[in-house]
């Protein structure tokens, strides 16, 4: 059977990633393609579990204790879910993966980027996306829409959604230095405007064989 596909969503808070998901597997899926949507931290019970502490405003792990947590629940994620579907043919597309560990504990909270590359290397096996699609939008306007969209919700992002402007601001640069240094793997795609727009540029970035 061939190998299926992994296709990660990277960005800061509010830039779209999720609606764009849900916009893919809908496209891919009427092509005809078997598609498996699932997040980061989730998508397990394990990993779900490490989520709801990871992202409880009244818990302050600090950056090394949150990188485990991360890790752990992607372990789990690999291993039950990610891998298995790949080795199927299928299509997986991930909310987040490996590279925000690397921007979110390894570059802003200071634990160091070859650490996490480290403990990422580990814990997936050296699973890597065939393709990271970063949505990137002015780190301001995301987090207005991440936070209209979780007075909306359930909240649950609301941990990160109230750090300072400058935590904003340094997760958007370390996703952009990220994709310069990776260039063969990273696509940006600028999220302003409408998602339909958005929707446009992630086609015009999928490989020949997805489109």
């Amino acid at each position: 059977m061939p190998r299926g596909w992994f296709i990660t969503f990277e960005g800061g808070e509010g830039t779209g990633k999720s609606t764009q998901i849900v916009m893919l597997a809908d496209y891919l899926r009427a092509a005809g393609w078997r598609v498996l949507v699932t997040r980061e931290p989730g998508g397990t019970d394990v990993a779900e579990a490490a989520r709801a502490v990871i992202l409880d405003p009244g818990l302050q792990p600090d950056g090394l204790s949150e990188l485990f947590l991360l890790e752990a629940a992607r372990h789990d994620l690999v291993e039950k879910v990610i891998r298995p579907a790949i080795d199927r043919g299928e299509v997986v597309l991930c909310d987040r993966y490996a590279d925000s560990s690397v921007v979110y504990q390894g570059m802003v909270r200071g634990v160091g980027v070859e650490k996490a590359v480290e403990l990422n290397r580990i814990a997936t096996d050296g699973l890597e996306p065939d393709l990271t699609l970063v949505l990137d939008l002015d780190h301001e306007a995301g987090v207005q829409r991440a936070r209209k969209r979780n007075a909306e919700g359930d909240g649950s992002e609301s941990r990160l959604d109230d750090e300072p402007a400058t935590f904003h601001r340094q997760v958007r640069e370390g996703f952009l230095r990220l994709a310069d240094h990776h260039a063969d793997r990273f696509r940006v795609i600028p999220a302003e405007g409408k998602p339909e727009k958005v929707f446009e540029k992630i086609l015009a970035a999928l490989p020949a064989d997805l489109r």
